[in-house]
């Protein structure tokens, strides 16, 4: 949990008035260059550049950020779960302590908000989806523009990232970092082995082909109560093999079974009280069961389009305003975003299923179907300005139709 110790009775600080570094030095070529050719941006925002003497910098920023002594992470439910080891090598390099929240991201941003609508203004770095971020931090003014703490030239250099930029995942391409993101270009489908033959999960065609009376009761899915599962649907309106009226039939009248409990889920298929799940994301915990032997496998179906997604709370990484911890969180964001950083994320977390947009970190323990495929290109629809508009009626629409199906 977030530790509340002491942060009660901080004054608030207007988010503007938070210096983040040392302005850099620019040499006339640079302003030559400039003014003929125009800055480096990403959807209008300038790239941060690497301070000339980083190496002093920095070594005054950890100085600060060892006098802070603790760094408030408010994190989603994947890297709640897999970050620890990361969080235990930050703290080791730098002798810094980290606490990081427990819970899925929604409950932990109700007590964040709550919070600071209180005046108390505990965390200072957010993992956290970019569903949360561009629908409720961005709009509560939570969070600050992120591109000014960025200070490392391994992090500031774009052409060490996919695309030769950086992303974001909020309407002004200004808050939300995106920094892992899982590739979709196929189906990912998982069935108990004891029940099902790996033919019948391929004999589906096309994604209507699941609303086949053979089909009826034995499918489950993730409830719309786990953020994972309103994430799914959401990314399902707007395929192009799938759309509105197959999310609309999912939900109502395929006979799937819903929990929002992912234990539940790994339960049944285990135990073959389900046969498939056709509809699956956050699925470590099944790829670790089937390689210790249990009836679980994964299949895949064809797509029509390819694709990478900010995939849940271990895509972004957002700062907010009026952090108890300013040189802590300047320092993790630079690391962690950092060569250093992002492989940690890739060797130290099993069976990840997302990769770091970084171009210059090892394959680690990324799974096969998630690692990019050199010289392919893909769409990347959650970095797009004003998709988060689009998300959030989509979103109304499926627990609209989700209510329907309680009453």
């Amino acid at each position: 949990m977030l530790n509340h110790h002491a942060q009660k009775d901080r004054p608030r600080r207007d988010p503007r008035s938070w210096k983040v570094g040392a302005c850099c030095h620019t040499h006339l070529l640079v302003l030559l260059v400039l003014f003929f050719f125009g800055a480096p941006a990403a959807f209008g925002a300038a790239a941060p550049q690497a301070s000339a003497n980083f190496e002093q910098e920095w070594s005054k920023l950890i100085a600060a950020a060892k006098q802070e002594g603790t760094l408030s992470v408010a994190s989603g439910g994947a890297p709640s779960r897999q970050y620890r080891p990361v969080m235990d090598a930050f703290t080791k390099k730098f002798g810094i302590n980290v606490e990081v929240s427990t819970g899925n991201a929604i409950d932990t941003v109700n007590r964040v908000l709550a919070e600071r609508k209180a005046g108390r203004y505990t965390v200072d770095v957010a993992l956290i989806s970019v569903r949360e971020n561009q629908q409720r931090l961005v709009p509560s003014e939570s969070v600050m523009p992120f591109a000014p703490l960025l200070i490392h030239p391994e992090v500031v250099n774009t052409s060490l990232w996919y695309g030769g930029r950086h992303w974001y995942g909020d309407k002004d391409s200004k808050f939300a970092f995106i920094y892992h993101a899982a590739v979709e270009d196929q189906y990912e489908v998982w069935f108990n082995t004891d029940k099902l033959k790996e033919a019948d999960i391929l004999s589906v065609k096309k994604q209507t082909d699941i609303f086949d009376p053979r089909w009826k009761g034995k499918i489950q899915g993730q409830g719309m109560g786990d953020p994972s599962g309103i994430r799914q649907m959401i990314d399902s309106y707007f395929e192009p093999d799938r759309g509105p009226e197959w999310v609309k039939t999912y939900l109502t009248s395929a006979g799937v079974t819903f929990s929002d409990d992912r234990r539940i889920l790994e339960t049944w298929l285990v135990g073959g009280r389900f046969s498939v799940q056709f509809v699956s994301t956050a699925e470590e915990e099944l790829r670790a069961l089937a390689k210790k032997g249990l009836p679980v496998k994964q299949v895949f179906l064809p797509k029509q389009a390819g694709m990478i997604r900010a995939a849940g709370s271990g895509c972004c990484i957002s700062a907010f305003a009026n952090p108890p911890h300013p040189n802590a969180a300047k320092l993790f964001v630079n690391w962690f975003l950092s060569k250093e950083g992002q492989t940690l994320t890739h060797t130290m977390i099993p069976n990840i299923d997302r990769s770091s947009l970084r171009t210059d970190v090892p394959v680690g323990q990324v799974v096969a179907d998630q690692q990019r495929k050199p010289g392919k290109e893909y769409t990347f629809p959650d970095a797009e300005p004003g998709i988060g508009a689009k998300h959030e009626e989509a979103q109304k629409w499926i627990l609209k139709i989700w209510e329907s199906r309680q009453k």
